[in-house]
């Protein structure tokens, strides 16, 4: 070749490498582009992740100051949100002055003031746009010691002036571990940075760069703010290396984040390549220099050649000996010249057997005429290669399933000499497949098999059980819908008959998709259709009947509506019940009341005793009633529980300090022993200390005089908390044990002077149940007993004295000086309570008998609180509530409902339909006026739409 070929030669090569070079550069901006673009959606959604937890916050924020939660309701509401969002570390809110009052991380969190920090100015002094989300630059904290980020959203007054911020806390980390979930070269730096240019976030990290500002610098000049993504050449931040960088905007943020990649690593392939390459073109040149040198001595090695020709022969051979498939060769007539020695070793029989036969003497007696014999006949017929030729052979071994593969020979003038080619034996493979094949018709379900193109290869005669008349409309090399056409034109399937296009579309799409089940229906059958996707991009498909199964769905249905009517109807029962029993028990109670209290003093002690008998055993039947509709209510599966951890020190006080009285008054000592402060259980408050309160009733009323009741609490292991009461009395017997907790058992004390109603043990064990715990007793005839619970230690220790109720004085009330509006039908009802409000000073009651006078005396007398019976004639409570709702000069004025209602579904809808506060019969003399007290101290200025509340110790709360 000459010189200018040589030339031509190079710089082809120069031209090649650097369109490499360029190619190399252009994917490095695509990658580090597209990185960036991802990292910033991500980026976007995380952000608004943390926003839409904010407005949770500032939510609770909002609810808070209106409904007066508690701060422990606060903590619980702020975990809920924090545990949603895994972005951040902790939310909360700060007031107007940068106080800290409320946090996810604490129930009483620690004093923190943040006015001085960047995100309180911000929010404070910015735009002043309500809810405005702000990211503040990243601090180090010496209190986590590491960086963290801080994101707040704007508190406004109902005003519009600022109230505070709600603030999360974000760990740079959770960026660095996104930021790695990329594939980053050894040097590659993915930075975060706000609008303004401040570097939020960097993997690796710089401590020296983060929260730090960019903006204006030649590095940041690259970035088209209004290109949405992009890539530039610049040098490093921090190590002043060429590097290719690539940015996106994430979108509605407004932060940018940057992939950038090394030169000298994004173009190692391609300098490793040059060098390579230019080794193998210096190799080429010399090759053509001396290339003329070569054809000199071309001559010189044909003898060399010839030796190497039948050396590759024989190499040929061995490696033919040792394969497990073997070579032939045969003559233009189509018989063996040739076999390597490896058949033997594949098919028992050696080479020799096969010289002189020809492959259709070999093959089993009847194969020759079949169909696909006749086509292999005519390939060798017409000189045709062929392949993958599968006939039976018949030798000294027994039959061979044999597959073979040839290629015609020709000599140089074109005339044919006979067939070069391999063989295997597929004896044990097609054996194999139809073991396989006798599995699949074992199947108890129809299945089929479709290829890559969606047509059926495969059926088993599972296909006609569940529509014999359809065995005809699956036939081999159709497709699916071909196939569900024909079925759905036979009228077959149920589902279709309505839309059967339609059907048939949704039908194709579940089975392309291949990914669950699905039930169709044929006639009076119901099919359940598994579909999955083979390794080779077809779809295996198996039928089930159902229909039985189905059947019995459906009874069991029909039989679980039976229930649930049923369980309504026994709940209209017990409301009904509660309400019939309520009604006159305020009337008993009440008057009751009215009489112990004997202003004039005409009672002797012996009338004083009756009066006490009176208003007792109308307490015992109210409490038979309230325990009543609880056991109903655990037993329909109504009982709401909120389990969360309860400090076991302060309800067990709560309960002995409650209990005290009693005790003294039946001559029992009730004492403690000393508990841990710190123990904690998993349990609702209010149904622990209502069981605690059953059984020390318990104690107290079957003891002996002059007794004891112990109350104990222990942690035996197996992570439960013991609570034991023992007490002194007269022991259980071991058949009594038995009837314990069965409702309405009092195991012969129902003889006695001891009331009782039979249910409390009953309920007890059911609520422990609810809570995961556990309940029982040992007893000794003569000595006494122990009954104990168990429950769940709390995995979050609790210091707090949990479930201590202060009942709030009444001074406001007690002090009178108002007027009260009573709207009741019931004249019994009005006498009891004009004769109660009697005993306080200077208190005005206004009685109506029916809703409409009750609308009219209100807007005519204009009182201070309105009582309201929900049952009244013409037009109920509900309505009476919303009509004073609507009228400009009542709509402030605050109702109290006071009903024989007492479900918990009534209370529920009753301080939903906006009753300041919710009470039920009877009469609760001072639950009633703290009601009254927390109406007439309520916010001169109120909100018609809502309703007022106020620390009451009323049922509505």
């Amino acid at each position: 070749m000459s010189a200018a070929g040589i030339a031509v030669l190079l710089l082809s090569f120069a031209f090649d490498q650097w369109r490499d070079y360029r190619e190399e550069l252009a994917q490095a901006e695509r990658s580090v582009r597209t990185a960036a673009t991802l990292l910033a959606e991500h980026t976007a959604r995380s952000f608004e992740a943390a926003e839409s937890a904010l407005k949770a916050v500032a939510r609770v924020h909002d609810d808070a100051d209106r409904h007066t939660y508690s701060d422990a309701t606060i903590h619980r509401l702020l975990k809920a949100i924090h545990g949603g969002s895994p972005v951040l570390r902790s939310i909360g809110w700060v007031n107007a002055d940068g106080d800290r009052l409320m946090s996810s991380l604490f129930a009483d969190p620690p004093p923190l003031n943040v006015a001085d920090q960047e995100q309180f100015l911000a929010l404070r002094d910015g735009d002043g746009r309500p809810g405005r989300f702000y990211v503040a630059a990243p601090v180090r904290s010496r209190l986590l010691d590491g960086w963290i980020l801080s994101v707040s959203l704007r508190l406004d007054m109902p005003d519009g002036r600022f109230d505070g911020i709600a603030g999360g806390v974000v760990d740079p980390e959770y960026f660095a571990r996104v930021f790695r979930g990329i594939e980053l070269g050894q040097h590659d730096v993915v930075t975060l940075f706000r609008g303004d240019g401040t570097i939020l976030a960097r993997e690796p990290i710089d401590e020296t760069l983060l929260g730090t500002s960019l903006a204006g610098r030649p590095f940041m000049t690259e970035i088209v703010p209004s290109a949405p993504a992009g890539a530039f050449h610049a040098y490093g931040l921090s190590d002043q290396e060429r590097r290719v960088i690539g940015y996106a905007v994430a979108p509605g943020s407004g932060m940018i984040v940057t992939v950038a990649a090394r030169h000298d690593e994004i173009l190692a392939i391609f300098w490793n390549g040059l060098a390579a390459g230019g080794t193998r073109m210096g190799l080429i040149v010399l090759a053509l220099a001396f290339g003329t040198w070569l054809l000199v001595r071309q001559t010189q090695r044909r003898e060399q050649l010839a030796i190497e020709l039948r050396f590759s022969e024989a190499r040929f051979r061995d490696f033919a000996a040792s394969s497990g498939d073997w070579f032939w060769e045969t003559d233009a007539e189509d018989r063996f010249v040739w076999m390597s020695d490896s058949i033997e070793s594949a098919t028992g029989v050696v080479a020799s057997w096969h010289i002189g036969r020809s492959r259709a003497e070999l093959a089993a007696p009847g194969q020759v005429t079949s169909e696909a014999w006749v086509a292999h006949l005519a390939d060798l017929q017409e000189h045709r290669p062929f392949r993958d030729f599968e006939y039976v052979r018949r030798g000294p071994s027994g039959d061979r399933l044999l597959r073979v593969s040839g290629v015609p020979v020709f000599r140089d003038d074109g005339r044919f000499v006979g067939y070069r080619g391999s063989g295997r034996d597929i004896t044990e493979l097609w054996r194999a497949e139809q073991r396989l094949r006798d599995a699949v018709e074992s199947l108890p379900a129809g299945f089929m098999l479709f290829d890559a193109d969606d047509r059926l290869v495969y059926t088993n005669g599972h296909r006609t059980d569940v529509m014999p008349e359809l065995a005809d409309q699956y036939r081999i090399g159709d497709t699916f819908e071909q196939i569900l056409r024909r079925c759905v034109a036979a009228g077959a399937i149920t589902d279709a008959v309505s839309d059967p296009d339609g059907w048939i579309a949704r039908r194709v799409e579940q089975h392309l998709s291949a990914k669950g089940s699905t039930t169709v229906r044929f006639g009076g059958r119901v099919v359940e259709v598994v579909e999955r996707p083979t390794s080779d991009g077809g779809i295996m498909v198996l039928r089930f009947d159902i229909t039985a199964l189905e059947q019995a769905r459906e009874a069991a249905q029909a039989a679980h509506d039976a229930a649930d009517e049923a369980n309504r109807a026994k709940s209209e029962f017990l409301s009904s019940m509660s309400h019939e029993l309520r009604t006159p028990l305020n009337a008993i109670i009440g008057f009751g009341q009215i009489l112990k209290i004997d202003r004039e003093k005409r009672l002797s002690p012996d009338q004083q005793q009756y009066c006490d008998h009176i208003v007792k055993s109308g307490g015992h039947l109210l409490s038979l009633v309230d325990e009543v509709l609880d056991l109903a209510g655990v037993e329909a599966g109504r009982l709401r529980l909120s389990l969360e951890p309860v400090g076991v020190a302060g309800v067990v006080r709560e309960a002995v300090r409650t209990m005290q009285p009693v005790a003294s008054g039946a001559a029992v000592h009730l004492h403690k022993l000393p508990a841990p402060a710190d123990l904690a259980v998993r349990a609702d408050a209010q149904r622990l200390r209502q069981v605690l309160l059953n059984l020390l009733s318990n104690a107290i009323k079957y003891n002996r005089p002059d007794g004891t009741v112990t109350v104990k609490v222990e942690e035996p292991g197996a992570g439960v908390v013991r609570i034991s009461v023992t007490d002194t009395g007269a022991g259980i017997s071991e058949e009594n044990r038995k009837q314990l907790f069965v409702p309405f058992q009092r195991l012969g004390a129902e003889f006695t002077h001891v009331e009782g109603t039979g249910i409390g043990l009953a309920l007890s064990k059911r609520l422990v149940e609810a809570m995961d715990g556990r309940i029982g007793v040992t007893s000794e005839l003569g000595t006494g007993s122990t009954f104990w619970i168990e429950v769940p230690v709390s995995s979050v220790p609790n210091n707090a004295d949990e479930g201590v109720i202060e009942h709030l004085a009444s001074p406001l009330a007690a002090a009178g000086g108002y007027s009260v509006l009573y709207i009741e039908d019931n004249p019994l009802n009005v006498s009891l309570m004009a004769y109660l409000l009697e005993t306080l000073p200077d208190v005005t009651m206004y009685a109506a008998p029916s809703g409409q006078i009750g609308l009219d005396l209100a807007r005519a007398q204009k009182p201070e609180v309105i009582v309201l019976d929900l049952n009244l004639p013409e037009m109920d409570g509900f309505e009476v509530l919303e009509r004073l709702r609507r009228d400009p000069e009542t709509a402030t004025i605050p109702v109290i409902a006071l009903t024989a209602s007492a479900m918990p579904n009534d209370v529920r809808r009753g301080m939903a339909a906006g009753f300041f506060r919710y009470l039920t019969k009877p009469l609760k003399f001072d639950e009633f006026l703290a009601g009254v007290d927390a109406a007439l101290s309520r916010p001169a200025a109120t909100h018609p739409d809502r309703p007022i509340e106020g620390r009451g110790t009323g049922i509505g709360r």
